[in-house]
């Protein structure tokens, strides 16, 4: 009689596959999974991280590690580093150009002005890439380029002359802000404060009499003259005495192109 045959032993389960680099796999978060990779997600992380460590620190591997993926899968959505710093000034300006108000153009492009440098305050760290005109260009804000030209054309500038106004609130809107929030050498910070002070102390009364004699108000509190960054000790003064002299100067060309072409 023949024996009975023993049962088949379980089968035993794949094991789960590895992570490999490359393209993310798609993760349904509804179900509780991670949220898919995208570059919304990739870009919001960007600059958090920017935020925490600053824009020199900043790196991919170390933005991979903290979305949990490999650094290729970040090539996926977001070309480069270049790209990613980019990304994340549009992602910290995308408000600027919300619910700017009605008015004259005057009451608007001062509202440009006025909001762009409180988005920079919140995200400080940026203010070195936003300085450099080419790595912002990068991050094209049509929405608020829109306003900007719409106020000017209410100036009553055109052709060359729009030009010429639209470089100077552009200057006038990066340039204040991003002086403001420049940061002391990371390096013997406190040393480099203390040579600042004494460089100050030691200005000559006899050779620099207009500059001496301003100096305490001056001290630390005027461009070229401070150790003390606009993150910890904001310019608001000299911020809303900039808005005025650009706004007033463009309203004076304004007046001054328009009775040239009057009288050609």
């Amino acid at each position: 009689m023949p024996s009975p045959r023993k049962p088949a032993a379980p089968s035993k389960a794949p094991p789960p596959p590895r992570a490999r680099p490359g393209r993310p796999r798609k993760q349904d978060a509804a179900n509780g999974g991670t949220p898919a990779l995208g570059r919304e997600r990739i870009l919001q992380a960007a600059l958090a991280l920017i935020d925490r460590k600053g824009l020199a620190a900043f790196n991919i591997r170390e933005l991979a590690t903290e979305l949990g993926v490999f650094p290729a899968a970040i090539y996926w959505h977001v070309p480069s580093r270049d790209a990613l710093v980019s990304g994340a000034i549009a992602l910290a300006l995308s408000d600027v150009a919300t619910g700017l108000p009605d008015g004259t153009w005057q009451v608007r492009l001062q509202a440009v002005l006025q909001r762009f440098r409180e988005a920079l305050r919140q995200h400080p760290h940026l203010a070195p890439a936003v300085a450099s005109e080419l790595a912002y260009n990068a991050a094209f804000d049509a929405p608020l380029l829109q306003h900007v030209v719409a106020a000017l054309e209410d100036a009553r500038f055109e052709g060359e002359a729009l030009v010429d106004a639209f470089n100077v609130v552009i200057a006038a809107m990066c340039g204040f802000a991003t002086l403001e929030l420049s940061s002391a050498p990371p390096d013997d910070t406190a040393d480099w404060e203390a040579a600042c002070r004494a460089r100050l102390d030691a200005v000559d009364h006899a050779q620099h009499p207009h500059l001496w004699r301003n100096l305490d108000a001056l001290r630390n509190r005027a461009f070229l003259l401070r150790w003390s960054s606009g993150k910890t000790q904001p310019l608001d003064s000299g911020f809303a005495a900039w808005v005025d002299v650009v706004l007033r100067g463009l309203e004076s060309r304004s007046r001054a192109l328009r009775a040239a072409a009057r009288s050609a």
